[in-house]
Formats: structure tokens, C-alpha cells, sequence
């Protein structure tokens, strides 16, 4: 594996002038040559007068990094060698792993702005699957004619409010489906019929149809989603989790499964990635596992998100969407 600078230089594991137009990288760029959203983010340091590098976690000169780009789990064990990092640019929306680095020197900006469409259609495509009885039909080679419930008049409930949870309650909308939303305080958001703060979630959760979990992970969002909040949905109603794992009690919603008061679970986010093969949710009736795919990142957002707040770094602004010290989010 080689360390690729903008500048045209290469050089081999272990050396230590890494650019020749830097003794060490301005930007650190973590992940394989082969990373296909790279490209464009060397482009962009370059068009800015920005040494950079792209480099796997192993091959790391930290002395001058000022910048990194990266996914949170390679950046975790980088972060504390950089003594002069001053921005990390997630490229991913979750940054549970290092959201605690960010501090009054150090901004973190995860990657918005663009997980809205996939994770509409992961919603809405599981949503209707399930309520048409797709995935049962398509089981049986049998004809046989009836009448599956509309989605429309029903009611949805969407934790977390921001990009993502926006985007899915616009489209539900257009469904007529009504749409509520839980957030931490409670404000109105644009799209939803009404918001409730996090410590009104029982009365949220009372005679919801839908109730979908964008959520990112704090300690605020630790067991949400327990047995108090589910014997408050309908009879029969679905659950769907695509924002963090910690959001879950699992015992709790494998109970509400096994006694018939929820008809399903669509599950692409885990407390444990990967599941375990002996974890009891694989062989739970109900339960649709999706192994962390319901909104992935799009190659070319990485440059697009950053290039907009490359500028407001050179330029000495707050840069969008930071992180807030000691909220995770």
C-alpha cells in the first residue's frame, strides 16, 4: 500500500516526508487508494492550495495534520495524535465514535445533507412491502386474490427530526400518511403535523401505526424505544430502526413480537455490528434484518459536503452543521 499526496509524489510505508510541498500533510484524507470519493477531495485541497494525503489508518505521519477526512471508526485512534487538528469531516452521518473529540479547538461536521432519498425509499419501500403483504406473496406460488390495506390515513411517527427524519415525513405526506415527530425539545419542524420532546414519548408513541427511529447515537437516545413506548403503538403496527442500535431495548421488542402486538420489525442498525449468528432477533418471526444498508454514502457527496465548508474554513467561518460539544449531534 502507498501514501498518495496531491502533488504528485508517492511514498512507500513508513516514510516520513510525506509531500514534498509539506513536511507533513495540511489534509488527511484516511482510507484505501482505492476509495473512490478520494479523488475529488484531493482535487479540492489542491484547487486550494492544500498539501494532502490519502493514507490507511497504519501509514499515518500525524505531526501537521490539520484537516482529516475519514470514516469514524478509522478516525477514533487518530484523532489524539493530532496535536494540531483543528476540523475532521466525517464521511458518514453516525460520528457516535468520535463525536466526543469535538471541543472549543476541535470541529467535527458529519456528513448531511444527503442520506434524505435513500432513506426514504428504505422507509417507504418497507413500509408498503409489508402492508401489501409483498414479501409473503412472493413466497407462495399460488394465486390468490385479496385486498391488502392502504397506507394512507394512517399514522407515522418519526424520531429525530433533522435532515433525514425531514425528508421521510415529506414523502409520507404525499402518501396521506399523518406525520408526527419526536425530538429533544419539542420544536415544530416543517413537514410534520406536530413535535413532541423526548420526555413526551409515551404520549408520542400512543396509537401509532408506523413508528420509524432515525436517531443518532447519545446518551439522550440511549433505550428509547422500550416496552412502555411499544405497548403504546397499535395493535399490529410496525417498527423500523435505521438510526442507531441504542435506541432499541432488543428484549423488549423481540417480547412485543413474540405476543403478536407488533406485526414487524425492520432492523439495519444493531447495539452489536455485525450480529452475532446466535443473536435471537435472526430467528424472531417478524424481524427483517438489513445489515447496516438503508442510506449508503454517496461517492460523490464526500466532495460536495466538504468543498462548502472548505471555503468557510479558509475563510475563518463557523463551519455548518458542527458538532456540539458535548451533545453528539
Amino acid at each position: 500500500m502507498s501514501l498518495r499526496c496531491n502533488d504528485g509524489f508517492l511514498a512507500t510505508k513508513g516514510c516520513a516526508q510525506i509531500c514534498a510541498m509539506n513536511d507533513a500533510p495540511q489534509l488527511l484524507i484516511v482510507a484505501d487508494d482505492s476509495a473512490p470519493w478520494t479523488d475529488p477531495v484531493m482535487s479540492l485541497a489542491s484547487s486550494h492550495r492544500r498539501a494532502a494525503v490519502v493514507a490507511p489508518q497504519d501509514e499515518i505521519e500525524t505531526s501537521a495534520v490539520e484537516v482529516m477526512v475519514g470514516a469514524p471508526p478509522d478516525l477514533a485512534a487518530i484523532i489524539p495524535r493530532c496535536l494540531q487538528l483543528r476540523w475532521v469531516q466525517s464521511t458518514w452521518a453516525g460520528i457516535d465514535a468520535i463525536a466526543h473529540f469535538a471541543n472549543e479547538t476541535l470541529q467535527i461536521t458529519p456528513l448531511k445533507g444527503v442520506f434524505g432519498p435513500a432513506m426514504t425509499e428504505y422507509v417507504m419501500g418497507w413500509l408498503l412491502a409489508i402492508e401489501r403483504n409483498v414479501i409473503s406473496r412472493a413466497s407462495h406460488a399460488q394465486w390468490a386474490p385479496s385486498l391488502e390495506p392502504r397506507i394512507a390515513g394512517n399514522r407515522l411517527g418519526i424520531m429525530g427530526t433533522g435532515g433525514i427524519g425531514t425528508a421521510i415525513a415529506v414523502t409520507a405526506k404525499s402518501y396521506g400518511l399523518e406525520v408526527v415527530g419526536l425530538n429533544s425539545d419539542g420544536r415544530a419542524v416543517e413537514g410534520f403535523t406536530a413535535c413532541c420532546r423526548s420526555a413526551e414519548r409515551l404520549a408520542f408513541a400512543e396509537g401509532l401505526d408506523y413508528l420509524v427511529s432515525v436517531l443518532p447515537q447519545t446518551s439522550q437516545t440511549d433505550n428509547l424505544i422500550d416496552d412502555g413506548m411499544l405497548m403504546r403503538l397499535n395493535p399490529r403496527a410496525i417498527v423500523i430502526n435505521a438510526g442507531r442500535g441504542n435506541a432499541v431495548v432488543e428484549a423488549d421488542l423481540i417480547a412485543s413480537l413474540n405476543a403478536g402486538h407488533l406485526r414487524a420489525a425492520v432492523l439495519d442498525v444493531f447495539r452489536e455490528e455485525p450480529l452475532p449468528p446466535n443473536d435471537p432477533l435472526w430467528s424472531t418471526p417478524g424481524v427483517y434484518i438489513t445489515s447496516h444498508t438503508a442510506g449508503p454514502t454517496p461517492d460523490e457527496a464526500v466532495a460536495e459536503v466538504f468543498q462548502r465548508n472548505l471555503k468557510r474554513y479558509i475563510a475563518g467561518e463557523p463551519l455548518t452543521d458542527a458538532v456540539r460539544a458535548g451533545r453528539g449531534y
